[in-house]
């Protein structure tokens, strides 16, 4: 959830040195559930893709 944060605050900040504050989050983190993860933690490769960020970008109605 930290990581997810991070992430929203570094492009809420941006996007308000750009003028845009119509911009809304919406922010999940899943890492403490190891059921989520689609890697096993097993190889560093793994533990990498387990702590990606994704951000979807959706058009308001």
């Amino acid at each position: 959830m930290a990581r997810a944060n991070d992430v929203k605050n570094i492009m809420q900040d941006a996007l308000a040195k750009a003028g845009r504050t119509d911009v809304a989050f919406e922010i999940y983190g899943f890492g403490e559930d190891q059921k989520l993860s689609p890697f096993d933690n097993q190889y560093p490769e793994e533990r990498f893709y387990n702590r990606t960020v994704v951000i979807d970008i959706v058009p308001a109605n």
